[in-house]
Order: structure tokens, then C-alpha cells, then sequence
């Protein structure tokens, strides 16, 4: 059936109807005959350069508001000896940073910080921010989308993280990001994003309170989002964890989903998605036990190391893992762990 090609009548349906070892048996042949054994990963660092945002998301425990004791501004020089310290110790080729929606920044600030990281670690790849903080920064100076992405581009900037994605649908939107850009806008933004030459990752947040018909329908989304630009990297499903957040306060998601349900979603991402895009086994948001066994049901990449993570840690998951503990969990699941660098060049096989 999936080779033939799903459609989202039949993916609800085996989400629903299928049980999980099944549907993670069907998903792991799939991935084996299309990309072979190979599992990779980067070797990357985090840093967000602010913790200050004004979105309020109820899904997220890391932000704090403006005036809050807690809340912080790296500036470019501290970002930039950071990132340089990271590869010269431990060989990182990877810069993910991101941060919120911070009231007080000029479009300077990400000029200097970019050119900043370039100048200290030159040979490091920068991927981020959010197709979210494109829109809102955009809002904020005054400028479209393509001016704040080509800006950051000629900085320095080389990917687009793929954060802020979300669900893509309207209703799941307005519980778990009601201050955020619309599904829509986030793809519009990739679009643009892709014709400047600036590729990007997508995600998709679950577990909290979509139904099946949702996570069908945003897989689809960045299916037909490949197919239009051919600007994705990778897809990386992102387990909800509710520790901290106003969505737990509230009572409304009061612990994460069921391991059963992470195999599922990463199971019907591979039969939707078939060659288009490797999935992520997203062992920080799953833990590394569940991560070797998602590489059993579909997924083909351990996304990266992840040094210094903050705002997935900040809800309860575990910190960074070395490139060693990467390659152990591809090979607990019987794989060829293989770093590769931002763009999925193969850099060595482990």
C-alpha cells in the first residue's frame, strides 16, 4: 500500500486500526529498501541567544517574559566563543540556534551574532532560527519575510531550523500556539525560505492534543512541501513533554504519550513520506531506549548530539549525547551509525 502511495483515508485509517508492531514492521522493511541500514547524525551544539518571548505558547517551558529575573540575552561575541569552544573540543560542525520572540532586538543584533560565529569557527554550519521567529521579526522590523531570511543569509546563515511547525492544523494550533503564524505561514515561509537557496528541517510537536487525522495531514504537508521546493533536510517528529508547561498546569495534557503511539507516528511518517525525506528518531524527546527502537519502525537518523540543549531539558528530557552514545544506540537496533554533516554528507562511518 505504501508503495503505491497512501492517501490520508488510508493513513488514519492504519493509525488507527494497526496495531504497532505491525505498523513498525511494515514502516522498518520500507526504510530498508529504500535507504539500506545507515543511520546517521551531526555532531551539533545548541545555543539559544534569548529566552525572552512574548508568544506565551502553553506547550513550552522554557521562555520567560520580559522583565522576569530569569530572563537573558547572549550577546554575539559570547555566542561566537561558544560555538568556538564546542568545535575545537568536541568537533561539532553544527550550530542549531534559536531562541523567542525578543521585543527589544534589532535587525543588527543578527548580523553581529552570525558574523560573530563565522568569524570564530568558520568551517560551522548555522541552521536556525524559526520559520516563527522569521514572522515575527519580520513583523517587528517592518520587513517581508525574504528581506529578514536574505539578511541573515548574506550574515552568515546557512539553514532554516525547522522548529515552530508544530500541527499544522488551525484547531490544534489555537490550544498549543495561539500567538503563533498559522500552518500555512509556516510553509509559506519554507517556501521563500528555499527559492533563496537557505534549506531547512521540518518538524512536527505531537502528543499533546491532536488526533490522527492532524499528524496525517502535517506529514503530508511536508511531503508536498518536497515535492514543490526540494528544500527539506529532514523530518523530525518532537514528543510533547508537558513538565513545566501551562498545558500540564492546566490539566489539559497530564503526561506524555505512550511509547505505542511515538513508534505509530514514526511509522506512518516513513510509509507517507516513502524516499523524500529521512525521519528523525528524536532521542531527546523520546529518551535513547525508545530512539534505537524507532529506528525499527521507520526512522533512519539520530538527528544530532545536541550539546548544550535548553528548551526541550527545561520540560524534563534528558541533556546532550556524545557521537560515541549516538553510534551505540544505531547499533543496538543493528544499524551503520554514520556522521554526517548539516546537509547530509556523509562525513565517517562509525
Amino acid at each position: 500500500m505504501a508503495a503505491r502511495g497512501l492517501d490520508r483515508g488510508d493513513a488514519v485509517y492504519l493509525m488507527r486500526e494497526v496495531d504497532f508492531f505491525t505498523l513498525a514492521e511494515a514502516a522498518h522493511l520500507y526504510t530498508q529498501k529504500l535507504f539500506g541500514d545507515v543511520v546517521t547524525f551531526v555532531n551539533n551544539v545548541v545555543i539559544n541567544y534569548t529566552n525572552i518571548c512574548v508568544a506565551k505558547c502553553p506547550i513550552c517551558a522554557f521562555y520567560r517574559l520580559p522583565g522576569h529575573g530569569e530572563g537573558y540575552l547572549r550577546s554575539p561575541e559570547e555566542v561566537g566563543a561558544l560555538v568556538e569552544r564546542f568545535a575545537k573540543e568536541l568537533g561539532v560542525t553544527e550550530l542549531h540556534v534559536n531562541g523567542g520572540f525578543n521585543p527589544f532586538l534589532k535587525p543588527e543584533y543578527f548580523d553581529e551574532l552570525f558574523k560573530a560565529v563565522k568569524k570564530r569557527a568558520p568551517r560551522v554550519v548555522i541552521k536556525g532560527p524559526t520559520m516563527a521567529e522569521v514572522a515575527y521579526y519580520a513583523k517587528l522590523w517592518g520587513m517581508s519575510w525574504g528581506e529578514v531570511l536574505a539578511r541573515w543569509r548574506d550574515a552568515g546563515l546557512d539553514a532554516i531550523s525547522g522548529g515552530g511547525a508544530e500541527i499544522f492544523a488551525d484547531e490544534v494550533r489555537r490550544v498549543v500556539s495561539p500567538h503563533k503564524i498559522s500552518g500555512e505561514e509556516w510553509i509559506q515561509i519554507a517556501e521563500v525560505a528555499h527559492k533563496l537557496g537557505i534549506p531547512s528541517n521540518a518538524t512536527m510537536l505531537y502528543g499533546h492534543v491532536e488526533r490522527e487525522e492532524h499528524v496525517v495531514d502535517h506529514i503530508f504537508r511536508v511531503k508536498e512541501l518536497q515535492e514543490k521546493t526540494g528544500g527539506l533536510m529532514l523530518f523530525i517528529p518532537v514528543k510533547f513533554n508537558p513538565l513545566n508547561t501551562e498545558l500540564h498546569a492546566r490539566g489539559v495534557v497530564t503526561r506524555p504519550a505512550p511509547s505505542t503511539y511515538d513508534v505509530k507516528v514514526v511509522a506512518i511518517a516513513r510509509l507517507i513520506l516513502g524516499g523524500a525525506l529521512k525521519v528523525g528518531a528524536y532521542w531527546l524527546s523520546v529518551g535513547k531506549k525508545l530512539a534505537s527502537t524507532l529506528l525499527l519502525a521507520g526512522a533512519n537518523d539520530l538527528v544530532g548530539t545536541m550539546y548544550n540543549e535548553a528548551v526541550l531539558t527545561s520540560a524534563g528530557a534528558r541533556h546532550s549525547a556524545s557521537v560515541e552514545e549516538l553510534a551505540a544506540i544505531a547499533r543496538e537496533a543493528g544499524k551503520r551509525p554514520a556522521l554526517r554533516d548539516t546537509f547530509h554528507r556523509i562525513l565517517a562511518h562509525l
